[in-house]
């Protein structure tokens, strides 16, 4: 499969950003070693962001309309005009026992570069029940009332989702049009573009401590492990890039390598050890510190790996939705 580099960023003649939001520029494409082809590394860390949201779709779309009404007067006043195209709807899918809360940060830096972004409403504590085998009909429930609502809101646009960890795969399933546990979902017309960040699509969830299988019914004869599996049940019945009029990209980050337990391992290595093992049955990989790389890239679609770029919000390093990787991956985000 193809690992692909991509670069943007001001100066040397690149074209513009398709999206009209100051925020720093500035990558460049580097080369890891025969064996990994390009990669994108930031050069700049970071920039922490100030920005409040208010959370709501038709507010957004107020303060868009205040901007239009601003930028229309200015271009009036110098003789000219120019109409503004509506904002993409994007919608960010939080990952595994993770709540809405984490996710506004990106929300808002999304917003700044002009996209008419919203979080997937959940709370981390309704997780709980897919611990003890209880299936995900719960987060896609969610993502199909908010897919429809950000459809009709954003009139008639096609959907783009940003899926970070488990919220990658489980977009994957809500789009599917088999039965999942006797419910239907199925609305890939919705969709344009599907990202997935460190999400693990084809882990071997052979975690430590083991895991309760669940009972899923499907719409046809399924394996032993696709029933036991929500995970499994989408690879079995939607494998790889599925839809070809959706775009497929799968990023992962490369932060840190797993090691084994030692005198002077890194506990952030050992940790990344043990996950990566549970993952795809070796540890001493690279990863985001949770997800290693094979199991991150989907097959059949476009592959990034992120040098530095750490798992989750709360790592010990920049993650996905920090604004120098938002930075590479934001130019996908348009019909």
């Amino acid at each position: 499969t193809l690992l692909m580099g991509v670069a943007r960023g001001g100066g040397g003649g690149d074209a513009p950003l398709p999206f009209g939001c100051d925020v720093p520029r500035g990558l460049r494409c580097t080369r890891f070693s025969a064996m990994m082809p390009s990669y994108c590394v930031p050069k700049s860390k970071p920039r922490a962001s100030d920005l409040k949201g208010s959370g709501s779709i038709a507010a957004f779309r107020n303060r868009r309309a205040l901007q239009r009404d601003t930028r229309r007067r200015g271009s009036d006043s110098s003789g000219s005009s120019s109409e503004s195209e509506p904002p993409v709807p994007v919608m960010i899918l939080p990952g595994f026992l993770s709540g809405s809360e984490s996710y506004i940060p990106l929300r808002d830096d999304l917003r700044c570069r002009g996209f008419m972004a919203q979080v997937l409403p959940v709370k981390a504590g309704e997780w709980g029940p897919t611990l003890l085998g209880g299936s995900f009909e719960f987060y896609l429930d969610k993502i199909e009332a908010l897919a429809h609502e950000m459809y009709e809101e954003s009139g008639g646009q096609r959907i783009q989702i940003v899926g970070h960890s488990a919220g990658g795969w489980l977009a994957r399933l809500w789009l599917g049009n088999n039965t999942y546990n006797s419910n239907r979902y199925g609305s890939p017309n919705l969709v344009s573009t599907l990202i997935t960040l460190g999400t693990p699509h084809y882990s071997n969830e052979d975690y430590p401590f083991g895991r309760i299988p669940e009972k899923l019914q499907g719409g046809r004869k399924l394996g032993s492990k696709a029933v036991g599996s929500s995970l499994w049940f989408t690879n079995t019945m939607y494998p790889g890039a599925y839809y070809a009029d959706i775009r497929y990209i799968s990023i992962c980050g490369r932060a840190i390598e797993g090691r084994r337990f030692g005198m002077g391992v890194p506990l952030d290595s050992v940790v990344a050890y043990g996950s990566y093992k549970a993952n795809c049955g070796q540890g001493d990989v690279w990863g985001d510190g949770v997800t290693d790389i094979d199991t991150s890239l989907l097959e059949g679609s476009e592959q990034i790996v992120l040098e530095g770029c750490y798992h989750s919000p709360d790592s010990s390093g920049p993650w996905y939705g920090s604004e120098e990787f938002v930075e590479t991956w934001a130019t996908f985000l348009r019909n």
